[in-house]
């Protein structure tokens, strides 16, 4: 212990009430470091996924617009076909191809793919492809627009390069195949990154449930010391620290069942103040250690004398009160006044060879088991009590209250 700690609080930092402090330090701290881990997880899925939702959709963007750069090539190529076999210049009509403001172009998938990216080099042919498709439909345009040129079909749509048609759909068609991989991939990982994440959330929830499990028992178990302590304070406070004995505290607060048993036993009840004579001079000669056991010794003397119905209290010093809570009538008081007179008169053996002889006065006061107070009883029995020190000493002497 450290010396300069002063006793009082080294004794509380070990007491119950320090456990409370500690469980509540610990449960802080858990539920801190609890709350921190959820934190950084609920800020790493949000990151997570909000990363694999743009993603998810930055690839379907790229799905849907190969789509469209599809059906656009699909829809020159099906022009072309159906004027050549109608010579209806109808059938080229732009806004039969596309209804779009700005049609799909090739330049457009590479930028929304990213020129940084490795399948953009596989696009790279497209722009050209696509550029020689839409110049070649537009000369078909202007010829058919003229409606002088009787050449034959096959000859008219020479400036349009199938093959090249051909050569866009099989890029886009492995772009597209490419790009639905890649999407089911980034699908798989956010739903895998969201059972790590459910799994590590249910780790923190088990965690948290297993912390709030030590914490409870912990606290239960501080709970209950500090009841045992509450009581073992409420003992004492109504004991006597030297000899054990009810005190004044007890008898007030016990007075309702004193009489409640008087009552319920059709019996009177008697108080005795007792004040041992010639103790001052046993502690003036042989000083204190012997002035308590003295006090010890009568105490368990005057205890041998009573019934479990009976009550001995020390109110302080060499002062006692018996409270008889069941007598039939005054003539038992006093047997028990006299058989304490006899027994505290007896030597008591004190350390050293050495033996205390001292006596008690007695004052008796007769009830009824209602009316009274206890209070006002044993200041009833306290004025018997001196007669009886005036008359001599080693005596005892009654006050009755009734008029039998």
């Amino acid at each position: 212990m450290n010396l300069n700690t002063p006793p009082t609080l080294a004794k509380t930092d070990r007491s119950v009430f320090a456990g409370f402090r500690q469980v509540l330090h610990k449960g802080t701290l858990i539920f801190a470091l609890i709350i921190l881990v959820l934190c950084v997880m609920i800020f790493y899925q949000h990151q997570r996924s909000a990363e694999s939702i743009r993603s998810v959709e930055h690839t379907r963007l790229v799905v849907a617009y190969i789509d469209s750069l599809r059906t656009y090539l699909l829809n020159l190529d099906t022009a072309v076909r159906k004027y050549a076999e109608s010579q209806n210049p109808a059938d080229l009509d732009p806004d039969l191809i596309c209804r779009q403001s700005s049609c799909p172009s090739a330049e457009h998938l590479i930028a929304l793919i990213g020129a940084d990216d490795p399948r953009a080099a596989r696009l790279a042919p497209l722009p050209s492809l696509q550029s020689a498709l839409e110049t070649g439909f537009s000369a078909l345009q202007e010829r058919a627009a003229a409606d002088g040129d009787t050449t034959a079909p096959e000859r008219e749509l020479a400036g349009f390069d199938k093959s090249a048609i051909e050569q866009i759909h099989r890029i886009l068609i492995e772009i597209g195949r490419d790009e639905l991989r890649q999407l089911d991939t980034r699908e798989k990982a956010r739903i895998e990154d969201q059972n790590w994440s459910s799994m590590l959330l249910g780790m923190a929830g088990l965690w948290t449930g297993l912390a709030l499990l030590g914490l409870y028992r912990e606290t239960t178990r501080l709970i209950r010391a500090g009841i045992l302590a509450e009581q073992t304070i409420r003992q004492l406070s109504l004991r006597d620290p030297l000899t054990g004995l009810a005190n004044r505290r007890f008898l007030l607060e016990h007075e309702k069942h004193l009489f409640a048993g008087a009552r319920r036993a059709r019996t009177r009840m008697a108080v005795l103040a007792i004040d041992l004579d010639d103790f001052k001079a046993v502690n003036d000669r042989h000083g204190h250690a012997a002035g308590d056991t003295v006090l010890l010794t009568s105490s368990e003397r005057m205890k041998q004398l009573l019934r479990e119905s009976d009550v001995i209290a020390r109110l302080g010093g060499d002062e006692f009160v018996i409270v008889l809570g069941q007598v039939d009538n005054a003539a038992a008081a006093r047997e028990v006044a006299n058989r304490v007179v006899e027994r505290l008169r007896q030597p008591i053996p004190l350390e050293g060879g050495h033996t205390a002889h001292i006596g008690a006065s007695v004052g008796i006061v007769l009830c009824d088991p209602d009316g009274d107070t206890l209070d006002s009883l044993i200041k009833q029995a306290d004025a018997a009590l001196y007669t009886a020190k005036r008359e001599g000493k080693n005596t005892y002497r009654e006050v009755d209250t009734t008029d039998a």
